[in-house]
């Protein structure tokens, strides 16, 4: 099938062409890129959403899946429903919750009932900061954003080794607060503690945040994808017009003359026998004008010849010296003679009525011998 037929091809009929090797890697491509979104662990992954575009793509690739559009449906099918799940399966994504440092070196203790933070720690050289920000988006279950323009910095009162403050957070948002305690005079590492807090945000708010986190997400990973595939679709259209370049040039054959038919290797236009396995190249006749190097036919078999062959590799016939020389030129001319004489440049036999030599291409008068 052509290029131009492939391109004519309906969608659905791409699809029912697909083995079932390739529907199996495209369907784990699917189930694997999902598994990684929904579970959170991509949050886990150096450049998570790079890694899950790069699933979603060269898994069906390898397989065989060549069509772009059959991939480019596979990744907006899949990116249509990582949003459509983030924003709607999460309605109790917004929960209390408090995590901390697991080696706790500097915060012994933090609580908070609402209003109230007090943290407990004996060793609070370098101070301790308490600040407060609404929460801007929630990915798949886990906050992935605060509002850092609106971070709110809490007043502590030290008790010796309690410190106690005051938020002030305002009702029907989810905030996120941040204990954090400098390890070094220069405040450059932290331990922290960090608290989730809902102070009655609503349902609608909550699915608004979700859609705020799934949107960044699904974004990254579709950014990714489609670059990949219109970077290889680009690499592939710049191939075939190299190829039909060439194909025009006589450097190469047309797909599907190209091969030894005994082994397989390439064949390149000019070889009259495989390199490979020695078998004699069979040409079509439509495709023998590609030839960069004059030949002559086996008068036995038809199997393109080279100009001094003693006999036919397809056949075996052997060729006698006295009989008719006929000379092939690669622009499809013929010399045909019975006698023949040196060429006065190269040295090469070459029948008497040639105009020019087939070797070195020099040009003969009618004076010449």
């Amino acid at each position: 099938m052509t290029e131009t037929e492939e391109s004519k091809k309906p969608l659905i009929q791409e699809f029912k062409d697909m083995t079932p090797k390739q529907w199996i890697a495209t369907l784990l491509a699917f189930v694997v890129s999902a598994a990684l979104v929904l579970s959170g662990l991509y949050f886990a992954m150096c450049m998570g959403f790079f890694i899950i575009a790069v699933l979603l793509y060269m898994l069906p690739h390898l397989a065989g899946v060549t069509s772009p559009r059959i991939k480019a449906v596979v990744g907006a099918v899949f990116v249509v429903m990582i949003l459509l799940v983030g924003t709607f399966a999460y309605g109790d994504s917004a929960k209390d919750a408090q995590s901390g440092v697991p080696t706790n070196k500097i915060l012994t203790d933090v609580t908070f009932d609402g209003t109230t933070i007090t943290v407990v720690t004996d060793q609070a050289t370098y101070g301790i900061t308490v600040s407060f920000s609404p929460v801007t988006a929630i990915a798949y279950g886990q906050p992935s954003s605060y509002d850092a323009n609106n971070v709110k910095k809490v007043d502590l009162t030290d008790q010796g080794g309690k410190y106690t403050g005051t938020l002030a957070l305002e009702q029907g948002k989810y905030y996120y607060i941040e204990v954090a305690a400098p390890l070094d005079e220069a405040k450059s590492n932290f331990e922290h503690y960090t608290i989730f807090y809902n102070t009655g945000i609503s349902s609608d708010d909550v699915r608004g945040l979700n859609f705020a986190g799934a949107i960044v997400l699904a974004g990254e990973i579709a950014l990714i994808f489609f670059v990949m595939l219109i970077f290889s679709e680009l690499m592939r259209w710049s191939a075939k017009r190299s190829r039909k370049k060439m194909e025009e040039e006589g450097r190469l054959y047309p797909q599907g003359y190209g091969k030894c038919k005994k082994c397989g290797a390439m064949v390149l236009p000019g070889e009259i026998n495989c390199r490979k396995c020695g078998e004699a190249i069979d040409v079509p006749e439509d495709v023998k004008v590609l030839h960069k190097k004059d030949f002559f036919e086996c008068s036995e078999c038809g199997t393109e010849v080279p100009n001094d062959a003693k006999f036919c590799p397809k056949c075996g016939a052997v060729f006698d010296e006295a009989d008719e020389t006929v000379i092939k030129h690669a622009d499809g001319t013929v010399d045909s003679s019975t006698e023949t004489f040196e060429c006065s440049e190269c040295g090469k036999v070459v029948p008497a009525n040639a105009k020019r030599c087939p070797y070195c291409g020099a040009e003969f008068d009618e004076d010449d011998n």
